[in-house]
């Protein structure tokens, strides 16, 4: 692959992608992806051995037995693997390196807040995490090596699964479609398609992007939290009771009276905090690891700013959520702050755009915290 930056393009309209495929089923897209050389094996090993990066190493072939390894690692355990039937998995690897992190602008037809995070996987020959399946939209893309998926039925949490305590691998999955992944290729899958992914050769990697698919239960504990946190405590109160004919009950207008006390503490100010907060928070806290501007640099010498790969943006009328928080925006600041939300990497005429005095003032500021890299 040429040494540029990773770029993903649709073989169709993304109207016809999404009408046809997104959420209704697999599509198989070869050589649709490119720029895929960097992070290497060894990059994604030293990841795996620092401490907050979650990463594991999966271990077996066919029913098994299956081994499972949480991060952070040690080195050691890497030179007692062996040459096959094994996997290194790292979770949001667009968070530690905002170079791979470039490649989510080629998803924007789809909104931003959608977009999880970068996983990618290490897989020596036969390597492989077992059949699975996952709750949510993923795009399988090869990056190097050759990867045999096996695709099977939509399954949800009533499907059999083996029995191992940490490992949600399905026991039977019957295969509908099979494909060869050569780097390059891309695979998407709808959330519970049953899917089976082994290494043919050593040296597999595979990039999985996977998609934010809030959670309402989960939601709904962020919306009763945010209500709560500044609501003055209330208590039932019934001066105008009359006497009850049988105290063994709650009466309808008691009981009427105590749920809409209860839901007037949800008021819609404090809703809207809640979502835009949750959305704009970054699956990985912190701004430790550095952006390569260098590395950037070469790939693309137009580019003249980056947002760091962990920095989330989403505008909220004339207020933006970055990273969970909120920040006023004037109305000469809009224009800058449309931009960094939209994409992430921008070039010297796209800035002059939209730059202004009070503009620069608060880019200065994001990139003196860390959020975005001048190249």
């Amino acid at each position: 692959m040429s040494a540029s930056l990773p770029h993903f393009v649709l073989p169709m309209p993304a109207e016809d992608f999404l009408r046809d495929y997104w959420q209704k089923k697999p599509l198989f897209m070869p050589a649709a992806a490119s720029g895929l050389d960097s992070p290497d094996a060894d990059t994604l090993a030293g990841l795996a051995l620092e401490d907050g990066v979650e990463a594991r190493i999966i271990q077996g072939a066919g029913n098994g037995p299956w081994k499972l390894q949480q991060g952070p690692l040690e080195e050691s355990v890497f030179a007692e693997l062996g040459e096959e039937n094994w996997t290194l998995l790292v979770q949001s690897v667009d968070h530690y390196l905002t170079e791979t992190s470039l490649l989510l602008d080629c998803f924007n037809f789809l909104p931003n807040w959608r977009l999880e995070d970068i996983m990618m996987s290490y897989a020596a020959k036969g390597g492989s995490v077992g059949p699975h399946f996952d709750r949510y939209d993923v795009f399988l893309i090869q990056a190097s090596g050759t990867r045999r998926w096996q695709i099977g039925d939509v399954c949800d949490d009533s499907s059999p699964r083996q029995t191992h305590p940490d490992l949600k691998l399905l026991s039977d999955m019957t295969v509908r479609e099979e494909f060869i992944a050569q780097p390059g290729d891309v695979l998407y899958l709808p959330p519970g398609v049953a899917h089976h992914g082994v290494a043919e050769d050593s040296d597999c990697i595979t990039w999985s992007v996977g998609f934010r698919a809030p959670d309402y239960q989960m939601l709904m504990a962020e919306i009763a939290g945010e209500c709560l946190a500044d609501a003055e405590s209330q208590l039932f109160c019934d001066p105008d009771r009359t006497p009850n004919g049988n105290p063994a009950i709650l009466a309808d207008g008691d009981r009427q009276q105590l749920i809409r006390g209860a839901l007037e503490l949800l008021q819609p100010e404090a809703i809207e905090k809640a979502v835009y907060r949750w959305l704009s928070t970054p699956r990985q806290d912190g701004l430790e690891f550095a952006v390569d501007d260098h590395h950037i640099r070469m790939r693309d010498g137009d580019i003249r700013l980056v947002r760091h790969g962990s920095t989330r943006l989403l505008l909220q009328g004339n207020r933006v959520w970055l990273n969970g928080e909120s920040h006023p925006l004037t109305e000469k600041q809009r224009p800058l702050v449309q931009l960094l939300a939209s994409q992430r990497r921008y070039n010297h005429n796209e800035l002059e755009a939209v730059m202004t005095e009070t503009a620069q003032e608060l880019l200065h500021e994001w990139i003196e915290q860390g959020y975005f890299a001048p190249l």
